[in-house]
């Protein structure tokens, strides 16, 4: 909420760049959030019903239903690192050649041209010249969040901060001039 109405306060010049900045900032911050989602979930296992059958892979790989959840987070969060580096290496977002036959790259490519935050970020990017070092700490903050369930120490807290908010809010001054 507070986000929203700081934006009101910007220069009209900046206000879109600040605004995609903060969409940003939540696309990344969710994908923490969505793959406790997606671990919470219980998906009925073979085991379930009888236990101990060809279908348990639950004993046999010492995993809790469904594995990794953090992978799914990880392809989330390099795509938008890739996404990101790209913008900045000046590469269009037709990164594969038009002619590629693989279906995932076609997939990956079509994905970063439709992505509306994605394309707000470009455009923040390409208008105001935002510095690459502090989107960077952000993913690589938000990333090593993804394995923590708690901080242990106020100094890991602060850190954390300081590699978030204060590189958005950095950012956000950039916007302005």
């Amino acid at each position: 909420m507070e986000g929203y109405l700081c934006g009101l306060l910007m220069p009209s010049s900046s206000r879109e760049a600040y605004f995609a900045l903060r969409a940003f900032n939540v696309e990344i911050a969710s994908i923490k959030d969505a793959s406790k989602l997606i671990g919470g979930r219980s998906r009925p296992s073979p085991s379930s019903s009888g236990g101990g059958g060809p279908f348990d892979m639950d004993n046999e790989l010492g995993e809790s239903q469904g594995g990794d959840t953090t992978l799914p987070s990880r392809l989330r969060m390099q795509w938008w690192r890739d996404a990101i580096a790209d913008v900045y290496d000046n590469k269009s977002n037709d990164a594969a050649s038009p002619s590629s036959q693989d279906p995932i790259i076609r997939s990956l490519t079509s994905s970063r041209k439709f992505n509306p935050t994605l394309r707000s970020l470009t455009h923040a990017i390409e208008t105001h010249g935002l510095t690459y070092r502090f989107l960077r700490r952000i993913m690589e903050a938000r990333e090593e969040d993804l394995s923590i369930t708690q901080y242990e120490k106020r100094r890991d807290v602060a850190q954390y901060g300081e590699d978030t908010v204060s590189n958005i809010l950095y950012l956000s001054l950039e916007t302005v001039g």
